[in-house]
Protein backbone atom coordinates (compact mmCIF):
# COMPACT_ATOMS: atom_id res chain seq x y z
CA UNK A 1 0.00 0.00 0.00
CA UNK A 2 1.44 3.59 -0.67
CA UNK A 3 1.45 5.94 1.92
CA UNK A 4 -0.03 9.36 1.53
CA UNK A 5 3.80 10.90 1.06
CA UNK A 6 4.56 9.24 -2.42
CA UNK A 7 0.94 9.61 -3.41
CA UNK A 8 1.83 13.53 -2.75
CA UNK A 9 4.94 13.19 -4.73
CA UNK A 10 3.28 11.07 -7.87
CA UNK A 11 0.65 14.26 -7.96
CA UNK A 12 3.35 16.52 -7.73
CA UNK A 13 5.04 15.19 -10.62
CA UNK A 14 2.13 15.10 -13.15
CA UNK A 15 1.35 18.60 -12.31
CA UNK A 16 4.81 19.65 -13.35
CA UNK A 17 4.63 17.57 -16.39
CA UNK A 18 1.26 18.53 -17.77
CA UNK A 19 2.36 22.63 -17.31
CA UNK A 20 5.49 21.43 -19.14
CA UNK A 21 3.91 20.08 -22.14
CA UNK A 22 1.85 22.66 -23.35
CA UNK A 23 4.85 25.02 -23.62
CA UNK A 24 7.26 21.87 -25.35
CA UNK A 25 4.07 21.73 -27.87
CA UNK A 26 4.69 25.20 -29.16
CA UNK A 27 8.73 24.81 -29.09
CA UNK A 28 9.70 23.23 -32.61
CA UNK A 29 12.88 23.30 -34.59
CA UNK A 30 13.85 22.28 -38.18
CA UNK A 31 17.04 21.10 -39.97
CA UNK A 32 18.01 23.56 -43.20
CA UNK A 33 21.16 23.65 -45.17
CA UNK A 34 23.68 26.92 -44.60
CA UNK A 35 25.87 28.21 -46.75
CA UNK A 36 29.41 27.15 -45.82
CA UNK A 37 31.80 30.73 -46.88
CA UNK A 38 35.18 28.87 -45.81
CA UNK A 39 36.38 25.79 -44.30
CA UNK A 40 40.27 25.76 -42.26
CA UNK A 41 41.54 22.70 -41.66
CA UNK A 42 43.02 22.25 -37.52
CA UNK A 43 45.93 20.04 -38.63
CA UNK A 44 48.33 18.63 -35.57
CA UNK A 45 51.46 17.91 -35.63
CA UNK A 46 51.99 13.96 -34.17
CA UNK A 47 55.75 13.05 -33.67
CA UNK A 48 55.96 8.80 -33.97
CA UNK A 49 58.99 6.69 -32.71
CA UNK A 50 59.17 4.10 -36.04
CA UNK A 51 61.20 1.19 -35.06
CA UNK A 52 63.87 -0.16 -37.44
CA UNK A 53 65.91 -3.28 -36.52
CA UNK A 54 69.68 -3.63 -37.75
CA UNK A 55 71.02 -6.90 -37.33
CA UNK A 56 74.32 -8.68 -38.40
CA UNK A 57 76.75 -11.65 -37.76
CA UNK A 58 79.05 -10.65 -35.50
CA UNK A 59 82.09 -13.23 -34.20
CA UNK A 60 81.68 -13.68 -30.43
CA UNK A 61 84.72 -15.66 -28.96
CA UNK A 62 83.49 -18.09 -26.54
CA UNK A 63 86.52 -19.23 -23.42
CA UNK A 64 86.98 -23.02 -22.22
CA UNK A 65 86.02 -22.68 -19.38
CA UNK A 66 86.83 -26.45 -18.53
CA UNK A 67 90.94 -25.53 -18.97
CA UNK A 68 90.54 -22.34 -15.92
CA UNK A 69 88.19 -24.92 -13.23
CA UNK A 70 91.49 -26.66 -12.03
CA UNK A 71 92.41 -25.51 -9.08
CA UNK A 72 95.35 -28.11 -8.97
CA UNK A 73 98.08 -25.19 -10.46
CA UNK A 74 96.91 -23.09 -7.33
CA UNK A 75 96.99 -25.39 -4.50
CA UNK A 76 100.53 -26.78 -5.55
CA UNK A 77 101.90 -23.01 -5.98
CA UNK A 78 100.32 -22.48 -2.27
CA UNK A 79 102.06 -25.29 -0.81
CA UNK A 80 105.40 -24.68 -2.31
CA UNK A 81 105.51 -21.10 -1.26
CA UNK A 82 104.83 -21.81 1.60
CA UNK A 83 106.96 -24.28 2.07
CA UNK A 84 110.10 -22.02 0.97
CA UNK A 85 108.81 -19.26 3.08
CA UNK A 86 108.41 -21.34 5.95
CA UNK A 87 112.15 -22.40 5.27
CA UNK A 88 113.23 -19.05 4.64
CA UNK A 89 111.71 -17.75 8.11
CA UNK A 90 112.40 -20.27 10.49
CA UNK A 91 114.74 -18.14 12.88
CA UNK A 92 112.01 -15.26 12.80
CA UNK A 93 109.28 -14.62 15.38
CA UNK A 94 106.96 -14.29 12.35
CA UNK A 95 107.51 -17.18 10.73
CA UNK A 96 103.61 -18.05 10.51
CA UNK A 97 102.82 -14.55 9.01
CA UNK A 98 106.34 -15.19 6.49
CA UNK A 99 104.33 -18.85 5.77
CA UNK A 100 101.24 -17.39 5.28
CA UNK A 101 102.33 -14.67 2.57
CA UNK A 102 104.67 -17.45 0.72
CA UNK A 103 101.39 -19.42 0.16
CA UNK A 104 99.53 -16.70 -0.88
CA UNK A 105 102.29 -15.51 -3.55
CA UNK A 106 103.22 -19.35 -4.54
CA UNK A 107 98.98 -19.58 -5.40
CA UNK A 108 99.05 -16.50 -7.23
CA UNK A 109 101.92 -17.54 -8.97
CA UNK A 110 100.41 -20.98 -10.10
CA UNK A 111 97.43 -19.59 -10.84
CA UNK A 112 99.32 -17.06 -13.13
CA UNK A 113 101.68 -19.43 -14.97
CA UNK A 114 98.23 -22.32 -15.54
CA UNK A 115 96.68 -19.27 -17.52
CA UNK A 116 99.96 -18.52 -19.37
CA UNK A 117 100.52 -22.06 -20.21
CA UNK A 118 97.21 -22.79 -21.62
CA UNK A 119 96.61 -19.47 -22.88
CA UNK A 120 92.76 -17.91 -23.60
CA UNK A 121 91.43 -21.23 -24.87
CA UNK A 122 88.48 -21.37 -27.13
CA UNK A 123 86.38 -20.93 -29.89
CA UNK A 124 84.60 -18.60 -31.80
CA UNK A 125 80.70 -18.68 -32.57
CA UNK A 126 78.78 -16.61 -35.17
CA UNK A 127 75.66 -14.93 -33.92
CA UNK A 128 73.50 -12.64 -34.99
CA UNK A 129 73.41 -9.59 -32.65
CA UNK A 130 70.75 -7.17 -33.62
CA UNK A 131 70.40 -3.45 -32.79
CA UNK A 132 66.53 -1.71 -32.28
CA UNK A 133 67.28 1.89 -33.30
CA UNK A 134 64.35 4.64 -33.33
CA UNK A 135 63.45 7.16 -35.71
CA UNK A 136 61.37 10.12 -35.04
CA UNK A 137 59.21 10.97 -37.83
CA UNK A 138 56.71 14.12 -37.70
CA UNK A 139 53.54 14.22 -39.51
CA UNK A 140 50.69 16.06 -40.15
CA UNK A 141 47.06 15.12 -38.76
CA UNK A 142 43.67 16.72 -39.37
CA UNK A 143 41.76 17.00 -36.33
CA UNK A 144 38.63 18.65 -37.39
CA UNK A 145 37.68 21.18 -39.55
CA UNK A 146 36.67 24.98 -38.75
CA UNK A 147 33.63 26.27 -40.43
CA UNK A 148 31.98 29.30 -41.61
CA UNK A 149 28.82 29.52 -42.39
CA UNK A 150 26.19 32.25 -43.34
CA UNK A 151 22.98 32.06 -41.92
CA UNK A 152 20.12 35.10 -42.06
CA UNK A 153 22.93 37.25 -43.38
CA UNK A 154 25.27 36.35 -40.34
CA UNK A 155 28.68 34.76 -40.38
CA UNK A 156 28.93 31.97 -38.10
CA UNK A 157 31.55 29.87 -37.03
CA UNK A 158 31.63 26.28 -35.36
CA UNK A 159 33.93 23.07 -35.23
CA UNK A 160 33.38 19.97 -37.19
CA UNK A 161 35.23 16.51 -37.11
CA UNK A 162 34.55 16.11 -40.81
CA UNK A 163 34.87 18.90 -43.90
CA UNK A 164 31.05 19.52 -44.81
CA UNK A 165 31.36 20.86 -48.03
CA UNK A 166 29.51 23.43 -49.65
CA UNK A 167 26.27 23.26 -47.42
CA UNK A 168 25.89 22.69 -43.37
CA UNK A 169 23.27 21.27 -41.56
CA UNK A 170 21.88 23.65 -39.18
CA UNK A 171 19.30 23.09 -36.46
CA UNK A 172 16.65 26.01 -35.99
CA UNK A 173 14.58 26.52 -32.70
CA UNK A 174 11.29 28.49 -33.10
CA UNK A 175 9.92 29.30 -29.94
CA UNK A 176 7.32 32.29 -29.47
CA UNK A 177 8.49 34.99 -27.77
CA UNK A 178 5.14 35.29 -25.87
Amino acid sequence: MRTPSSIYGIVATLCVAAHALPGMAMDQSTVVDAEVVDVQPLVEVVTERIPSETCRPERVFVPDRKRFASVIPTVVGALLGGSVANVLGRNSSKRGVITGAGAVLGGTVGYQRHRRENGDTGYYVTEEVCITEYELRERERVDGYRVSYRFGGSIYQTRSETDPGSTIPVRVRLEPLQ
